[in-house]
């Protein structure tokens, strides 16, 4: 229903403006289930409403955010509606700028999710060993900002990167919707958790080379054609050979002594050899009756 001095147009933007800080909010709630999330549930989530605005959220904890917590900031800095009080305008102004450096980017959320916190504060890239992650749009390395002012010069010089480590601070991804920029949040800090592990191990994979990540993004499931080649040109490390026993499910003996279940010869699985009749010929005994027991007795001397 149109309100008095209220044009349909305008009545109609509304409802979207409110639908879309809803459906933020359920952004927000999807990463605080998903277990992505610091301990203090830390995150700043905007996404974009037109041209040359974007909703940012100015609740720094999550899983309070409602709807009349976030703010419209238009490109240029300024603020359209509501107070973003709760923000930095050092916040603010990396985001509107990550939107101006990137136009296709319809959400900007950052984080402290624990295992990508571990890469950021150890200035280290994350490499791209798990799948998923082409599929949301991340073939390459996520790259490390030395300092959040370096963000923007990184997001050019990287046009492939749809996601920035922020040193000793976090990391910071984009998307082209909310709910696409969620899936690769959880799946780089999924990707930073099985690296961690995996290290642990002593064992890791060459990062996926360009054809495999061709093949993943073309939807091919018979990769056996794909050479696995690492982007050096040397062959992609192929797991440790498994130990000889685990071919037959069995595990080694210990301290050298064969297992109860080991193999026996005939006659000994299970029951001793049958013990001899007495009274059959051939089988120790002399045979029944006198005149073939006379024979058999001389037969023996």
């Amino acid at each position: 229903m149109t309100m008095r001095g209220q044009t349909p147009v305008a009545e109609a933007a509304e409802r979207s403006h409110l639908a879309l800080r809803r459906a933020v909010v359920d952004v927000a709630m999807s990463l605080v289930r998903a277990g992505v999330l610091s301990h203090s549930g830390h995150a700043d989530l905007s996404a974009r409403v037109g041209p040359d605005a974007v909703l940012i959220a100015t609740l720094n904890r999550t899983r309070d955010l409602l709807p009349d917590d976030l703010a419209v900031v238009r490109l240029d800095g300024t603020v359209a509606e509501g107070d973003p009080g709760g923000i930095s305008t050092e916040v603010v102004a990396m985001y509107t700028e990550v939107y101006r450096a990137r136009p296709q980017a319809g959400a900007v959320i950052h984080t402290h999710s624990p295992h990508l916190l571990a890469f950021a504060l150890a200035g280290r890239p994350l490499p791209v060993r798990y799948e998923p992650l082409p599929r949301l749009g991340q073939a390459e390395e996520v790259p490390v900002a030395p300092s959040v002012s370096g963000v923007i010069e990184l997001i050019e010089a990287r046009p492939g990167t749809q996601a920035v480590l922020l040193g000793g601070h976090g990391v910071l991804a984009f998307g082209p919707d909310a709910e696409t920029t969620v899936s690769l949040l959880v799946a780089l800090e999924e990707t930073a958790e099985a690296e961690l592990r995996t290290a642990v191990l002593g064992r890791l994979s060459a990062p996926l080379d360009r054809l495999v990540i061709a093949a993943i993004l073309h939807g091919l499931n018979d990769r056996s054609r794909v050479k696995l080649t690492s982007p050096a040109g040397s062959p992609v490390a192929r797991p440790a050979r498994s130990p000889p026993w685990l071919g037959d499910g069995q595990a080694p003996p210990l301290h050298g002594r064969p297992h109860r279940t080991a193999s026996r010869p005939a006659g000994q699985r299970g029951q001793a050899e049958p013990r001899p009749r007495p009274g059959l010929h051939g089988r120790g005994g002399p045979p029944a009756g006198r005149r073939a027991a006379r024979r058999w007795r001389g037969a023996t001397r």
